[in-house]
């Protein structure tokens, strides 16, 4: 009877000790120093506000044990990832990675949301490089709940345009749908018409390949609403006022897309497809053999050799049409047919010379005066 006296007296004392130590663990193992990384668009004090909400969240063993798999608590829906250490009983250290903001609607106020169409922020604050969404009807907006569009499939539609641009690495300034549900994307000085939300993966690689060839101040509207991926031809429409034969100007860069142009008589440009992995497509080729086009050469013996190459050479005609795989033979410019192109002809130092008077490498298809 007395051992099981002393043994019930021994396990109360033991119970009592451990009660003892739980509450001083609470009240010793407090949170007085919290650091925050990872973090840049909230702030450090916003995150710990979040996560220290009562007494039990600023204990440090309990903090540690709450969010030690990860989880995300309720109060911060903005973030993707969030990690705790603890330094000692009275500092830890959030490691946290944010969700991204993706777009924005302006109602007044601005609405951001994610790339799951939930709002993370309302403010009347505009954060750079973050592009706004026009031409859509919302229903009454709340914060950390997805964007009240007319139709799921309209918010389907953004998210995946806007995708689909990160993953090119196009930053658009708007993205705005017309009453027809046609939708064109801002980027620069540039309007691109995509159209309907069809085929939209091939007219955002189109996009990619063709802005890779323009310079940053070109300034004008790409039509890829017919785009399917086959290598359509796509205007490309020049703002501001149509140019003379004196006045004709061409943007040439490196790339493996198709180049900008502004014809001599015309205020618009063809320029050929791009496959969908944003590289060059098999352009067309000249129908008319024309002259030799050597106009301007010397009188050296450029006529005796040729160079080919593997890559995709590219030079305007006189007619203002972009020519693919050009090369030189027996010193005459040609397009992938063998016929002469107009207006190209080989200078002194071997280089093709354009109907714009870009100099092309003829085995990269640099352009060699680029500015």
């Amino acid at each position: 009877m007395r051992t099981r006296r002393k043994r019930i007296l021994k396990n109360g004392s033991l119970l009592v000790l451990l009660l003892i130590l739980a509450l001083a663990g609470l009240f010793v193992f407090r949170v007085r120093k919290v650091t925050v990384s990872g973090n840049s668009h909230y702030s450090s004090e916003q995150i710990e506000e979040g996560l220290l909400t009562d007494f039990f969240s600023k204990n440090t063993l309990v903090l540690w044990w709450t969010y030690k798999d990860g989880n995300i608590p309720d109060t911060m829906p903005y973030l993707e990832t969030m990690k705790i250490t603890v330094n000692s009983p009275f500092a830890v250290t959030v490691t946290v990675t944010e969700k991204e903001l993706i777009g924005y609607f302006d109602t007044g106020s601005y609405v951001y949301f994610d790339d799951s169409g939930v709002i993370l922020e309302i403010t009347d604050s505009v954060y750079s490089d973050i592009p706004v969404v026009t031409g859509i009807s919302l229903g009454e907006v709340t914060l950390y709940q997805k964007v009240p569009t007319e139709t799921s499939s309209q918010l389907r539609t953004i998210l995946s345009l806007l995708d689909l641009l990160e993953y090119q690495g196009l930053s658009a300034k708007e993205v705005r749908f017309s009453e027809e549900s046609d939708i064109t994307v801002t980027i620069g000085n540039i309007d691109a018409i995509l159209g309907q939300d069809e085929y939209l993966e091939e007219k955002v690689a189109n996009l990619r390949a063709i802005l890779d060839t323009m310079t940053a101040t070109a300034s004008g509207t790409l039509h890829l609403e017919n785009v399917t991926g086959k290598n359509e031809d796509i205007v490309f429409s020049p703002s501001g006022e149509i140019e003379t034969e004196t006045e004709t100007e061409t943007d040439l860069l490196e790339g493996d897309g198709t180049e900008e142009t502004t014809a001599a008589d015309t205020d618009t440009a063809t320029l050929g497809g791009a496959t969908t992995d944003g590289g060059a497509a098999s352009g067309s080729t000249d129908d008319s053999s024309g002259d030799s086009g050597d106009e301007g050469a010397d009188d050296s013996d450029t006529s005796s050799y040729s160079v080919s190459s593997s890559a995709d050479v590219m030079a305007f005609n006189s007619s203002g049409q972009l020519m693919h795989h050009v090369s030189i033979q027996n010193g005459v410019v040609v397009d992938s047919s063998g016929n002469a192109i107009d207006g190209c002809y080989v200078n002194e130092d071997g280089n093709i010379v354009d109907a714009y008077q870009n100099i092309i490498d003829p085995v990269t298809g640099d352009a060699l005066n680029l500015q």
